[in-house]
């Protein structure tokens, strides 16, 4: 069986620790709801905490209410280990946050959008999907919360999924590096949670729209798919 890092760049609000854990069991629990068998290992990266070569698999680089661009002590030791473990052929992922972080470490640029906040159920439209996948889909669904974004791919980056609002919103680099802004990991549930305390920010009509909008089906299990593929686990099998 497959074991994935899950890089853990933050702790959930404390109101929602008891339902919800962490970032980490976040992902954990969205692996098991679409059947798919990983061992894990669990990296505090606030608290210094970085696998060393070879622990895993994969890893997965969770979303964060930090910015790329703060100035706060575990970012560069992070982004240090983000270079080390792609010069070592190491598979990542990275979600929101991880997703910025990677394309900022690995020659790209993130910042944040004077388009403001994405929230809710959006859609992107797939642009080209990678040779190793298999996969015909023509739009990317997915329940985002965000305000920074991608605005410039590494060089070796190619484009999954983009829209004018958010352009790159999902990119691989080979087979070494699969990258979204959108959450396959948030449930209705936690995003109902979580949205209202943003409202101050993101203002009670967009706050609405984005709340209303988790009546309709994501693509979180497509996305299972693809991180499974990615990681060289199967859905619905243990190894």
């Amino acid at each position: 069986m497959k074991t994935l890092g899950l890089l853990e760049t933050d702790v959930l609000y404390a109101d929602l620790q008891t339902d919800f854990r962490s970032y980490g069991h976040l992902f954990t629990e969205f692996f098991q709801r679409y059947g798919v068998a990983l061992n894990y290992r669990f990296y505090q990266i606030q608290q210094g905490e970085l696998p060393q070569p070879g622990d895993c698999d994969a890893y997965l680089i969770t979303g964060s209410k930090a910015g790329v661009y703060d100035d706060l002590p575990w970012i560069p030791p992070l982004q240090a280990w983000i270079r080390e473990a792609f010069a070592r052929q190491e598979k990542i992922i990275g979600i929101c946050f991880g997703h910025q972080l990677l394309a900022h470490t690995l020659g790209g640029f993130a910042a944040r959008s004077p388009k403001g906040w994405g929230i809710g159920v959006r859609s992107e439209t797939i642009q080209q999907l990678p040779a190793w996948l298999d996969d015909t889909a023509a739009q990317l669904t997915l329940i985002y919360s965000h305000r920074d974004q991608v605005e410039r791919l590494p060089p070796a980056a190619v484009r999954i999924a983009g829209s004018e609002f958010c352009e790159n919103a999902a990119f691989v680099i080979g087979e070494q590096v699969l990258a979204l802004q959108g959450h396959p990991e948030f449930t209705p549930a936690y995003t109902r949670r979580l949205l209202p305390r943003r409202e101050t920010c993101v203002g009670s009509e967009l706050l609405q729209q984005g709340l209303n909008s988790l009546e309709q089906p994501t693509d979180a299990g497509r996305v299972c798919n693809w991180m499974a593929t990615f990681i060289g686990a199967r859905l619905g099998a243990s190894e």
